[in-house]
């Protein structure tokens, strides 16, 4: 019996060494495709360019928060790597609200009539070559690509001298689709053989625009935007 144990564990280590078993053995790369269904946030515009006139001292959103939806294809191996393509769409509101007056102040004009609500919301589609590491039961990625953003914005009535009846009504703007360079990275943890855990996190260089239409002229912005939640294959 020891001869025989010894004959079967030396047969054994010579197989694992053949490139056979080696191949058999090694899990597959990442792939062959994912989507994305993510919470996310993300930083909005602060530049007074991208809203309507308000009020000095207005408050205005500086992140909003919404979902990220994504699909994305692995082609093929590139050294240690392997090359992928997809894009992710995420929308995100933020809103921001005057604060209220203390209590026990005396009577005055209610801040929320002489200060608007602003909301916001930034809509970003994010085409992606990416660069994969890893392997099927997890890996990581870098990616960047050019894809178009958008910013709509609004606010409530409030009161203002712009009217015979001293009330501004509810304004809106808009950038119109400005294109975007996203730059970023993230990683994808199968804890199923077809569920994983998953986040990203991705820089927008959105261009300036001039106005057009119903559009406003909006500045040079950079945004970063981080999502996590699920992926499937």
């Amino acid at each position: 019996m020891p001869r025989a144990a010894a004959a079967c564990l030396l047969w054994l280590g010579t197989l694992a060494g053949t490139p056979a078993f080696a191949q058999l053995a090694a899990p597959d790369p990442p792939g062959p495709y994912v989507i994305d269904v993510r919470g996310a946030t993300s930083a909005i515009p602060q530049n007074a360019g991208f809203f309507p006139p308000v009020p000095s001292a207005t408050l205005i959103p500086s992140r909003g928060y919404g979902i990220d939806v994504g699909a994305h294809v692995y082609l093929m191996q590139l050294g240690s790597g392997r090359l992928g393509i997809g894009a992710n769409l995420v929308r995100v509101r933020g809103t921001a609200s005057p604060a209220a007056p203390s209590t026990g102040s005396p009577p005055a004009t209610p801040a929320a009539a002489v200060r608007p609500d602003v909301h916001a919301v930034l809509t970003t589609l994010a085409p992606q070559l990416s660069y994969n590491f890893g392997s099927e039961e997890g890996w990581s990625y870098v990616s960047a690509g050019l894809g178009r953003a958008q910013l709509t914005t609004g606010t409530s009535r409030f009161v203002g001298a712009e009217s015979d009846n001293g009330e501004t009504p509810a304004r809106s703007a808009a950038s119109g689709a400005r294109s975007s360079i996203n730059i970023g990275g993230g990683a994808r943890w199968f804890t199923k053989t077809h569920l994983a855990f998953s986040f990203d996190v991705r820089f927008h260089l959105i261009s300036s625009g001039a106005a057009e239409g119903t559009t406003v002229v909006t500045p040079r912005t950079t945004l970063v935007a981080a999502s996590a939640g699920i992926s499937l294959k």
